[in-house]
Formats: structure tokens, sequence, C-alpha cells
């Protein structure tokens, strides 16, 4: 787009326009008429131009890669939420429909299920890098902030949704989950009503973790996602450690190349794990049941192993002192680690304190990993779910009928 004048506010002292430029201005295209309200080709050449620091490569795709899956993760989750009834009588029927007969809905809900499990990897690794690499540091104390809150809203993400299939694996997950809760002394039981509805997981309990995974959660990622970019934006990403020598190069075209390839690659493993592993759904919740063994999802394994090897009278350890210490460090870290250097070996103690935190989550996923036990019996991949007869109706031992059997 020439510089020019496109609006009506053309000073009277200027020289008339060329009849190229009053044709413009009277028919502009739709791109002109675009730009000229909303600004847009100048938001994305000033993005396209900006400046990056000398040294910037693959590992800065990771917030691009994080941010693309995010977005799929909303489309694919508003069409679950079309065929999706949030009642304990009818949401494992509704997940059985969304698998079997909805059009791709299969798909979606592998592409749905697996997007939660490479988004917490893509978090973390991009938490990883900005750590190692001190870009926490000022100016990007806040920004580091908030990506630690947006980590916090994409485990809540992930929590709240585990339980909407509504079948024995999720139901039984959620009772070992909200257990967590009613560890805490003092408060515990009073929380763990708060977020059950009651004493045992029911009715209640699923709409209000519903409530969360599609309205409060979504509205606060936005909010936090909003913030980090605009001070990702103000601030610029951080270069390597050691500043190298060089003139900055504009984002476009080479580092733009290594976000697409790298979204690109994500989005292919997405779509391949959704096709070639469809996610499976257990036997319809039952409280009633005692074989079965609960296992949360494999990012809260660690915190579940670490549980069971508490003594008696120990479990507020595992449930609430060391993840919050954990959730406090990382909140706190831009003010905890005062070197002036961001190279690793001018901080020697808050490297070694962060691999002694990731050496000890991923001990104990691994042995969650290793224990995890086969498959249980109702387990049913898609294909083989859609051979096996309708599920018998809910009895009055149904979660969400009350009942007081429930496994606790």
């Amino acid at each position: 787009m020439s510089k020019r004048t496109l609006t009506p506010e053309r000073p009277v002292d200027q020289a008339p326009l060329t009849p190229e430029e009053e044709q413009i201005v009277t028919r502009p295209s739709f791109k002109d008429w675009t730009d000229l309200r909303l600004g847009w080709w100048g938001f994305v050449r000033k993005n396209l131009d900006e400046p990056m620091p000398p040294g910037v490569g693959w590992w800065q795709t990771l917030g691009n890669l994080l941010l693309t899956l995010l977005m799929f993760q909303f489309i694919t989750g508003v069409a679950l939420a079309m065929y999706y009834a949030a009642a304990p009588q009818a949401a494992y029927d509704s997940v059985k429909h969304i698998t079997q007969e909805a059009p791709l809905g299969a798909v979606v809900r592998g592409l749905h299920v697996w997007g939660s499990t490479l988004i917490v990897i893509a978090t973390v690794l991009h938490i990883l890098r900005v750590f190692f690499w001190g870009s926490y540091k000022k100016p990007r104390e806040l920004t580091w902030l908030v990506g630690v809150l947006i980590f916090q809203v994409i485990l809540g993400f992930s929590f709240t949704g585990y339980l909407l299939p509504w079948d024995q694996k999720a139901y039984w997950a959620t009772v070992v989950g909200t257990r967590i809760a009613g560890t805490i002394p003092i408060i515990g039981n009073q929380l763990l009503v708060l977020i059950r509805g009651g004493q045992e997981v029911g009715s209640l309990t699923l709409t209000r973790f519903y409530a969360l995974h599609v309205m409060v959660l979504p509205v606060s990622l936005v909010a936090l996602v909003a913030i980090h970019l605009y001070l990702v934006r103000r601030l610029h990403i951080a270069g390597p450690v050691l500043p190298q020598k060089g003139p900055r190069v504009a984002f476009f075209p080479v580092q733009l190349f290594r976000d697409a390839a790298v979204v690109l690659a994500g989005m292919g493993l997405l779509v391949y794990l959704a096709l070639a592993f469809p996610p499976a759904i257990e036997g319809i919740a039952d409280p009633t049941g005692t074989d079965f063994a609960p296992r949360p999802e494999w990012y809260f394994l660690g915190l579940y192993e670490l549980l069971k090897v508490m003594p008696a009278g120990w479990e507020v350890v595992a449930t609430l002192i060391v993840p919050g210490l954990v959730t406090i460090g990382m909140l706190f870290l831009p003010w905890i680690d005062r070197s002036d250097s961001r190279h690793p070996a001018m901080r020697q103690w808050i490297i070694h304190a962060g691999m002694a935190v990731i050496l000890l989550i991923g001990l104990f996923t691994l042995k969650g990993i290793l224990e995890t036990p086969p498959p249980h019996e109702p387990t049913v991949g898609v294909r083989e779910l859609a051979r096996r007869p309708e599920p018998e109706p809910l009895a009055a031992s149904t979660p969400g009928a009350g009942a007081g059997q429930v496994r606790r």
C-alpha cells in the first residue's frame, strides 16, 4: 500500500489527488477499505518486521506452537460441547454418541483428548526453555508470572475435563483427585464439599466441573494469554544467554519459517495421534464398583505416586506442602533468583534446585507409568465400542443420585 492519505480529513493545502488516488479514495479495494478502518496491515507488517536478537532459533518457536494448539483446542471443544450433555444420566451416552454417530465425532474427540496432552508437553518445554535461558529476568518478570498462571489454568482444564466422559476411569480419577483437597488441614472437608458439591462425586460435581471447563477457565485463559502476548510484544523475546554479535534480523521470513515448520509438525502429530490412537472409553461410572483401580492422567501421576509413598498422617506433605512450594517457587522465581547473569553457570543454585524438582517429578511420573496396570477389562476402543450392546440403564446407585456408598 503506497503512502497516501485516504481519510476525508485530507488537508486542503495538500496537492490534489491523482486520478488513481481519487479512484482509491472514492472506490477503495476491500483491502484498502478494511485497512483504513482497522489498520490490520500495519499491525501485521509491524509484527513481521519485528527485529529478532541474533541467535534466536528453533527453541523460540514453542510459544507459537502452544498458541496454535490452544486455539485448535478451543475449536474442537466448541464442536464437542454441541453434542455433550452435562448430566450423569446423559453424559456417558452423549460421549458415546459423539464417538460413534456424530459426523467426525471420533476424530474431533481424539483431537481434543490428544490436544490436551500435547498442550501440557508444549507448555512444560516452553517453561523449561525460559527457565534454563534465564528469560524471566528483568524486565520480563511479569511475562514469566503470567506464563505460570497460564500453566495453572491449563492444568485446571485437564483436571476438570477428565471427569466429563463420566466413565469409570474419569469417575474414580476424580474421586482420588478431589480427595487430595480433603487432606488440607482445617479447611480440607469444606474445600472438598465445595469442589464436589457434596460429600460424594455426583451430578453437582459434573455440572461444576463442566461450568469451570467451558466458562470460567476459557475466560481466564483468554485474558491471561492476551496479557502475555502484550508483554511479549512490548518487551520482545529474549535472545541467547550469551549475547551474540551480528545485526538484528526481522521476524519474516527466517523465524516465521521456523515457527510455521514447528506448528505444522505439531499439528501433524496431533492429527496422527487422533487417527491412529482414538481415545477409549471405559464402562459407565459406577460408584459401587470395587474392582477398578483409579489412576489420574499421566501429568498428575507424579503427585499421585508421591502421595502413595507418604506414611499415614503425612499425606499433607504430598497434597499441599510440596506442590504449594513448587508453585510459589515458580511464581516468584524472578525475585528469588537475584543474580545479574542469565547464564546457567552463573546461577548454579537455582539451576540445581530446578533440576532437583524436575528429577523428582520425572522419577515419580516414571514410577507411575511403569506401575500403571493394563487396561481395565471394560476398556474398549472406538471400534470395539461400536460393536458392544447398549449399556444398562442407570440404576439408583448411579453417581448423581446421591449414592452414599461411594468409595472415598
